[in-house]
């Protein structure tokens, strides 16, 4: 539940009461309220004209609450500033107050509600349920999600799954309905699902049996993770560069020290930049060159210079700097082929550079959208859409509501004001976007527990507004989200708990998500820890490169001077497609051909920009599925209709098979 003042708000105290039996049209009857200073707070006299009504009373108080008043019910006293919300029926028409007993006196505000009870009329329809997920008689392996569908004309209480007859999970009381199952804990051969919905009025329905089978996992189940590999490095940032090598580089200590590395000979080259570029934000230019923004002199004081990294000489250079030193802070590609550089910390823990700028390479010429201005946390989850405004979903730092900036206009605008939680994000289809587990500060806060909670967001929608799917196996902060050539997602790496150094919450398998039934799978699982700054970036044949995690103010255990490389599952469906000729550049709303000798069992062509990766999030991160037909010799494809659908520059193009096995991508160029 989210709760809005009307301006800031100094020790908001917000207290949640669930009933259940009110009118479901009109269910406030009256309300008064009363306030003073002597030792008993009280709401002051309510008339109530009808029987059966349910009495809610609250106060706030500059002392303490002692206690419920008389005929009253405590429900909670918060801690510590002592405030009550007490509860009683009134049985009969006539005049009632509220009171609560204080330690002294002091100055306090009660309120009390009267609420209508609904019409009581005996409910004999049982609810409806079925199992959605797995299908009968699917082969399942793994952990996996079971899901079930559930509806009645009231409510649906609770639906509890079944394994065999015996409970599978505890009963779960809000949709999604989904449990998770262990299959690796159950006998190899067949099993029976089944799931038990009841409603308020205690009918209850048992689903029709789904029967499975469990059986020993294979690497087209859960992929293969390879043994580490030693870097030189600490990879906090990474990106792919137009020429298939990756740029890394360090911490703050290390001064922001980078590497290419080559994937071909596995070899490191150091072309350290011109600055201390940790913590900066990064985006590769139309031409693929990568633009680095902001960067490190102290925690939370960032530095305004920009530099350049050109893969062709490989070789830094300084450019123009931002007006607003940026620690933190997150630059994506617009449509124009320009740069947005939105939020960093520049001076203190508190203090945000909330006035975006947007770099023309161009002109070589910075421009701060002065009526833009917005205090995000560190490094928000920024995307273009296709009607070319940009939506932030997400952040590092904190969970925030989702938001809307029209750079024409410099005016942000509220999607969808209920806040929901997600570390990283991802933009899966055209206006789709899906987060999960939980954003974290590095900044000393309180330690608490992360969440498995995944959620989707679709911007075509009249109203668009998080929908929650079914939770991943594992809760997770600092985690990585991953889109693959198929449309599936890859979560990688995380920690059960926000404390960002405690390798014992370290979550190690990996999970796919599917866009298609919105559940996880989960995978093999990462020989080391990777939370707090890791990253993972998909490379052109296919794979996940995943490495870095550790420093800044961790110990010398906490670093991983390592890189692993998962082979996902669909690598071992099959044999590839293969590409055998690809143009280099492909002009909006055009069409262009691949040549293949696999074009009849081609079932998908997909582009994804090249990554660029820091704290989780993945700068210009996007899926686009495009239209495609079989002709002599190969396929003629679809290129995207403008640059809101695709950014100006370089991405990855993958053939997708029947059976979902992705070929080695070709690396072009969209304008």
């Amino acid at each position: 539940m989210t709760v809005r003042f009307s301006a800031a708000a100094v020790y908001p105290d917000v207290r949640i009461l669930e009933y259940s039996g009110l009118d479901p049209v009109s269910p406030l009857h009256a309300v008064a309220a009363s306030s003073g200073s002597s030792t008993t707070s009280s709401s002051g006299a309510l008339n109530v004209s009808l029987a059966n009504v349910l009495l809610v009373a609250g106060n706030i108080v500059a002392t303490t609450t002692s206690g419920p008043g008389a005929s009253f019910t405590n429900r909670v006293i918060t801690s510590p500033n002592g405030d009550i919300a007490e509860d009683r029926v009134a049985a009969a028409a006539g005049s009632y107050s509220a009171t609560a007993p204080l330690s002294s006196g002091g100055y306090w505000v009660m309120q009390m509600a009267a609420f209508k009870a609904a019409f009581l009329s005996v409910d004999n329809t049982p609810p409806s349920v079925a199992v959605t997920k797995p299908v009968a008689n699917a082969s399942v392996t793994s952990i996996i999600t079971v899901t079930a569908s559930a509806s009645d004309d009231i409510r649906v209480a609770g639906v509890q799954f079944f394994l065999d007859g015996a409970p599978l999970g505890s009963e779960v009381i809000d949709p999604p309905y989904s449990t998770l199952w262990d299959t690796t804990s159950s006998t190899v051969g067949g099993h029976t699902l089944t799931a038990t919905a009841r409603d308020s009025a205690g009918n209850t329905t048992t689903s029709t049996a789904v029967p499975v089978t469990v059986r020993t996992p294979t690497l087209a189940d859960v992929g293969q993770w390879p043994a580490p590999s030693a870097w030189p490095l600490v990879a906090i940032h990474t990106t792919l560069l137009p020429t298939g090598d990756v740029l890394a580089w360090d911490g703050a200590n290390q001064n922001g020290a980078a590497f290419v590395w080559h994937p071909s000979t596995d070899t490191f080259t150091s072309r350290n930049p011109p600055d201390n570029i940790f913590c900066a934000g990064h985006s590769l230019l139309p031409d693929g060159r990568l633009l680095v923004v902001g960067g490190h002199i102290s925690n939370f004081v960032g530095i305004p210079d920009a530099n350049i990294f050109d893969p062709a000489t490989s070789r830094w250079t300084q450019v123009m700097s931002m007006v607003f030193g940026r620690w933190y802070p997150s630059a994506i590609a617009l449509p124009d082929r320009r740069v947005l550089v939105v939020g960093g910390k520049d001076g203190c823990e508190t203090c945000i550079a909330d006035i975006p700028e947007i770099y023309d390479s161009a002109l070589n010429a910075w421009t701060q959208l002065s009526g833009a201005s917005n205090a995000l946390p560190e490094y928000p989850h920024l995307f273009v859409l296709p009607d070319g405004r940009v939506v932030a979903t997400g952040s590092f730092e904190a969970a925030i509501a989702t938001q809307v900036l029209d750079i024409n206009t410099q005016t942000w605008s509220v999607v969808d004001p209920v806040v929901v939680d997600g570390h990283s994000s991802v933009m899966y289809g055209l206006n789709k976007f899906m987060k999960s587990g939980t954003s974290a500060a590095t900044d000393g806060g309180p330690t608490v527990p992360s969440a498995a909670t995944t959620y989707v967001l679709d911007m075509t929608q009249a109203q668009p507004a998080w929908r929650a799917t079914a939770p991943m196996a594992f809760p997770r902060a600092y985690h990585n989200l991953t889109l693959l050539p198929d449309g599936s997602v890859l979560a990688t790496g995380g920690e059960k708990t926000t404390d960002i150094f405690d390798q014992g919450q370290a979550v190690f398998p990996a999970e796919l998500w599917s866009p298609a039934t919105e559940t996880w799978t989960t995978l093999a699982p990462l020989s080391v820890p990777r939370f707090y700054h890791s990253v993972a970036l998909l490379m052109p044949d296919g794979r996940v490169l995943v490495a870095g995690g550790g420093r800044f103010g961790g110990g010398a255990g906490d670093d991983q001077l390592t890189a692993e490389i998962f082979s996902p599952p669909y690598l071992f469906k099959g044999t590839r497609p293969v590409i055998t000729s690809a143009p280099n550049l492909v002009a909006y709303n055009s069409a262009f051909s691949l040549v293949t000798p696999d074009a009849a069992r081609v079932a998908s062509v997909s582009l994804l920009p090249l990554g660029s990766v820091t704290h989780h999030f993945n700068f210009n991160q996007r899926y686009l599925s495009l239209p495609f037909q079989v002709v002599a010799g190969g396929v003629s494809v679809q290129a995207p209709a403008n640059a809101n659908i695709a950014p100006p520059g370089y991405y990855m193009l993958f053939l997708v098979d029947t059976n979902g096995v992705p070929s080695v991508a070709a690396i072009l160029k969209a304008q």
